[in-house]
């Protein structure tokens, strides 16, 4: 059973963070210069979100770092003191760079990737939306994890008593063409992506989905967490290509691509 970050024959820990850190660099070295592909004369619905959905590899530009965007708003006082204490081997938006043997990233030790972090990964994870009469079901090939988007007419839940989720809740409502979602509730164990950038409870994130032709879907992501940033961290367009079936599956669905600690769990030290 492979997990987030690895082959099931590896276990030691330091040759997860070591894969990591090579899937990352290929990954970088991959993309290539901003530009739209070239649009499908297929025709099709462009309020019809369903498919599989991969990654375009030429959507990010080369040294663009790998998440929302390069554009974070500055910390507040209060997340300035808990990204202090983030340890990873990436520099474009991390407190330096550390050993692996001192990296702290959560997902490490198996933790949710939680939302927006899980679109944003060293190695490249599929998606795949279905929609019903009340809801978008988007579904990740990364830890085989979904969220559920309502589009039921439900208000997102407020109040003390909610519980915070690695996913967040989310309802979402359609804007022309674009189908736009918001949520909130996150849990703040979670990074917002691999660079260590935190996130308070306030956390509310806002997707853009937008199916530009046939076979490409745009997506832009901002994130509000008054409690954690000083603005809006707005998003980059990311562009998303349609797939007949995942690419890594003969079965044209989703292998188990799940993080289990007991295959990887860190040996002792001598």
């Amino acid at each position: 059973m492979r997990n987030r970050f690895l082959d099931s024959s590896i276990v030691v820990l330091a040759a997860v963070l070591a894969l990591a850190s090579v899937s990352f660099s290929q990954n970088r070295q991959q993309t290539g210069a901003q530009k739209t592909p070239p649009p499908s004369n297929k025709p099709v619905d462009p309020r019809d979100l369903n498919g599989y959905w991969e990654l375009t590899k030429i959507a990010r530009p080369p040294g663009a770092p790998n998440t929302i965007s390069n554009n974070r708003p500055p910390m507040t006082d209060w997340a300035k003191a808990i990204f202090s204490k983030t340890k990873t081997g990436y520099k474009e938006l991390s407190t330096g760079i550390f050993p692996q043997r001192d990296w702290n990233d959560p997902a490490l030790w198996c933790d949710p990737l939680g939302f927006p972090r899980i679109l944003w990964t060293p190695m490249a994870s599929g998606m795949r939306l279905a929609q019903t009469r009340d809801e978008v079901i988007q579904f990740f090939e990364n830890g085989r994890v979904w969220r559920d988007l309502w589009t039921d007419g439900r208000k997102l839940p407020t109040g003390t008593d909610v519980d915070p989720r690695w996913f967040g809740y989310a309802v979402g409502k359609w804007e022309g063409d674009t189908f736009v979602v918001t949520s909130n509730n996150y849990i703040e164990k979670s990074w917002i992506d691999q660079y260590g950038s935190p996130h308070s409870d306030q956390l509310m994130v806002e997707e853009r989905y937008r199916r530009a032709d046939h076979d490409h879907l745009e997506l832009v992501v901002n994130a509000t967490d008054p409690k954690a940033y000083t603005a809006t961290w707005k998003g980059n367009k990311r562009i998303f290509t349609l797939v007949d079936k995942p690419v890594r599956s003969d079965f044209n669905d989703y292998p188990e691509n799940l993080c289990v600690w007991s295959e990887h769990k860190i040996q002792p030290k001598s």
